[in-house]
């Protein structure tokens, strides 16, 4: 990507100034919704209404149209009926913007006359060089930028992640999610919509050479012709910078497909070919919603590492032996801990529990004894990545700081599953997650997470 383009990409996400035409003094339009948001969420450059009727919006500066301003914005933000999208654009080129988001529908994915518009936003995005997202998009995001271009859940706490959806009702539903449990995942939030100009490989071209971006999420449904190999090559770097690169793939049955191309126009791809290529990248493909969230909440938090010996920590044997089966199935090894270690850790734990791995610590230990064993695993170096299973009775949140401090030293990746919900669990499960420890739910959570993280470093 020249630089050309990524100063337009830069200025789409962090603009000095914006105008939202369709803006309105009308609550319940997405005109007025976008104008609020952008003010909630304290835009610091300057903000123009564009609206030839109405003449106050929600204290903004108005204008009939773009050429009325007084001077050029960076961002224009469309949100007027579909067929009034094209002569927008051509005069948002003429005043030299350099990013537009178009949330407005009524293209490919509606009609032929919306194609034909849609082909002609194209082909003016090419010309000019504006990074145009969408049309038929529900916005972006930026909370460094202090973006929010959007009308659906905005998070409430941000993250190291940049999430980009061609579903914005996908994005809008895993922020609402987030939102209700706390969790704060994402810096940036892009839904493309029908990727008429930028797409998926351009978006993560940007987090390439960006410090604060640690991973990236992507929900797609299909690419345009010759850009999967693309995406795969910009993958493929930002793997080579050990930043995760999680995908969730929609279409990928027949019946899939077909609902991926009524809803944003687009042709999904061969699934083989589609898997072989993000393997080739070194992506997670993911087949679930809920695999592509806990993923994500492992890498905004954790680095990735090589290699797949697994050791096993759990007061739970039924819990612990079913992990182990689900490491065997994942193509993790769960080998037996090492002699000297294990002669080591019988010093910290009564006779009656296993050490061999799965660490068996039999019912309900003493807390201490966690924060213990683990300090003796993370400094022995015998193992690639750590699963915690826990279900205390007492102690729960002395363990869950233990856990959380005997971590802070160790690159080791380690998942949790916290199987504890009551009081006293859901408040040590807020302390893993703060402390950089995802608590999940179910053994085949930490397991599929765990998985990834040990199988994602670059090829």
């Amino acid at each position: 990507m020249d630089e050309t383009r990524r100063a337009a990409l830069r200025a789409l996400l962090n603009p000095r100034s914006a105008a939202i035409v369709g803006a309105s003094s009308t609550p319940g339009k997405l005109g007025h919704t976008i104008a609020r948001n952008m003010i909630d969420r304290g835009f610091r450059g300057t903000l123009h209404a564009i609206n030839p009727r109405e003449s106050e919006i929600l204290g903004l500066p108005v204008a009939k149209d773009l050429a009325a301003l007084p001077e050029p914005v960076d961002l224009v933000v469309v949100a007027v009926p579909g067929d009034r999208v094209v002569p927008v654009i051509e005069q948002a080129v003429d005043r030299g913007a350099k990013g537009a988001i178009v949330v407005s529908a009524g293209f490919a994915e509606a009609s032929p006359e919306g194609t034909a518009n849609e082909a002609r936003l194209r082909e003016i995005a090419q010309r000019s060089g504006i990074a145009l997202v969408g049309p038929n998009c529900q916005g972006v995001i930026s909370v460094r930028g202090a973006v929010s271009a959007w009308f659906g859940p905005q998070p409430d706490q941000a993250g190291p992640g940049f999430f980009v959806s061609q579903s914005g009702g996908l994005a809008g539903t895993i922020v609402a999610w987030l939102n209700r449990r706390e969790i704060g995942l994402f810096d940036t939030i892009v839904s493309t919509g029908n990727k008429c100009a930028i797409d998926e490989a351009d978006l993560l071209a940007v987090c390439e050479d960006d410090d604060h971006i640690k991973f990236a999420m992507c929900y797609v449904e299909g690419f345009t012709e010759g850009r999967g190999r693309t995406f795969v090559e910009a993958a493929r770097r930002l793997r080579q910078r050990n930043k995760p690169v999680i995908v969730l793939k929609g279409g990928r049955s027949p019946a899939g497909g077909r609902a991926a191309s009524s809803h944003t126009g687009s042709l999904a791809g061969a699934d083989r070919v589609f898997a072989a290529a993000m393997r080739e990248a070194g992506v997670s493909l993911v087949e679930h919603i809920r695999d592509f969230i806990n993923l994500g909440r492992l890498a905004a938090a954790q680095q990735p590492a090589p290699g797949n010996r697994v050791l096993i920590l759990t007061n739970l044997g039924g819990p612990g032996v079913i992990a182990a089966d689900l490491c065997e199935k994942a193509d993790l090894v769960v080998p037996e801990t090492p002699k000297a270690l294990q002669d080591s850790l019988r010093g910290r734990v009564p006779r009656y529990c296993s050490t061999r791995n799965p660490i068996d610590l039999a019912g309900d230990p003493a807390p201490e004894r966690y924060g213990a064993i683990l300090g003796e695993v993370y400094g022995a170096d015998a193992f690639d990545g750590i699963l915690i299973i826990a279900a205390p009775l007492a102690g729960a949140v002395q363990i869950a700081k233990d856990i959380v401090s005997a971590h802070a030293s160790a690159a080791v990746p380690t998942a949790v599953c916290w199987m504890t919900t009551d009081e006293a669990g859901m408040a040590a499960s807020k302390i893993l997650e703060v402390g950089g420890l995802p608590a999940y739910e179910m053994p085949e959570d930490a397991v599929a997470v765990l998985r990834a993280m040990l199988r994602s470093t670059a090829p």
